[in-house]
């Protein structure tokens, strides 16, 4: 199967690697990592204005009415300049509520999602929880709404989100749930990731919510939620690995021993051979998922097989970027070493490499 960009994908794909790259440098993210919150929010909101933040959202809302390929352009842009915006957490909340949300919730948060004035956020992961599909937190009716008890972790951005998109079980199933991560109710607790971002714990007391379609539709919603965060993560690891396996392949050009560039050494040439295998591994298992996806088609293995190339694979080619840099690339005024911290956050986020393993296993068992 053909999996090249067509004209307009490969149009996006390059207007936000240029917004990025021009904005985006070792100098830019220094001063950020250096202020008191991890977000770029000017270069965020040049992304908005170019129409990238909302682009898969539906144009009655102001969005691009484009399809989850064009996003993952976007994320895999972001990927190769690691640069520190919401993209992930607001778009894919955004898509579930776009999808499923009430006309009012899609009124009130989705035109603000695509001008970058409202960033929103997701809560999928528990202490002790490898089944994002199966949370522990619980939801109970109250009034007119919902309240929600429980605990998720490594929320990222949910001082900036005015709400969190999450899932609790209910009486009678699954249900999806907006939350105000900074109302009554709910506690944060911060820590930070090893690509140095802040992430909340979110310890929900009543927490009070609004649920997002329906309890009886909640199961195939968290499901939507859970694949468009999988397929969004492995983009922005095809874009991360491009860039670390790129910046390898010049450094060894350049680097002599013995007279000659290293990349001219057999053992350097190979490895760096593996390291391209690898990236092309991630992309092609990547775009099959997302275009599944962005097809109506069922993704679920191709999103497991992709997450496991972007786990293993990525680990291969970080670790090899950092072999063949000769320990320069662990030095912190050298741009390398964001990637491999990027690479490792994303490498264990939804589940590594033996959580996507054990996932794919089930689902072909029960097959």
């Amino acid at each position: 199967m053909d999996f090249n960009l067509d004209e307009t994908q490969q149009e996006i794909a390059d207007l936000a690697r240029r917004i990025l790259e021009d904005r985006v440098d070792h100098n830019r993210l220094k001063q950020i990592e250096a202020g008191s919150e991890w977000f770029d929010r000017e270069t965020y909101a040049e992304l908005a204005k170019a129409g990238l933040v909302g682009i898969a959202l539906a144009e009655d809302v102001g969005g691009g009415g484009m399809g989850l390929v064009d996003l993952g352009q976007v994320l895999e842009a972001q990927g190769r300049t690691v640069a520190p915006v919401p993209l992930l957490p607001t778009t894919v909340a955004a898509l579930a509520i776009d999808a499923h949300g009430s006309a009012e919730q899609r009124q009130a948060w989705l035109p603000g999602v695509v001008d970058g004035s409202i960033v929103l956020s997701i809560a999928l992961q528990e202490y002790l929880n490898d089944d994002v599909r199966s949370p522990n937190a619980t939801g109970a009716p109250s009034g007119d709404g919902y309240t929600v008890t429980g605990t998720k972790v490594m929320v990222e951005f949910a001082t900036q989100a005015q709400r969190v998109v999450l899932a609790a079980q209910a009486d009678d199933g699954v249900g999806v749930f907006l939350v105000d991560p900074n109302g009554p109710g709910v506690t944060l607790v911060e820590g930070i990731t090893s690509r140095r971002e802040p992430v909340h714990e979110l310890q929900l007391d009543g927490a009070p919510a609004e649920l997002v379609g329906s309890i009886e539709a909640g199961a195939d919603i968290l499901a939507f939620v859970h694949d468009r965060a999988l397929g969004l993560l492995c983009s922005t690891q095809v874009g991360v690995t491009d860039k670390q396996m790129r910046m390898t392949a010049e450094y060894t050009s350049q680097r002599e021993q013995f007279g000659r560039p290293i990349a001219t050494f057999q053992a350097v040439t190979q490895r760096l051979a593996n390291a391209y295998i690898d990236v092309e591994a991630i992309r092609l298992c990547t775009y099959s998922a997302m275009w599944r996806l962005a097809n109506g088609l069922d993704a679920s293995e191709d999103l497991r097989v992709a997450k496991w190339f972007a786990s293993d694979g990525a680990h291969h080619i970080a670790h090899g970027a950092q072999h063949m840099h000769g320990g320069a690339g662990v030095d912190v005024e050298n741009p390398l070493h964001r990637y491999t911290l990027w690479s490792k956050h994303i490498e264990c986020s939804l589940g590594a490499g033996t959580a996507s393993l054990r996932a794919l296993g089930a689902q072909l068992a029960d097959a």
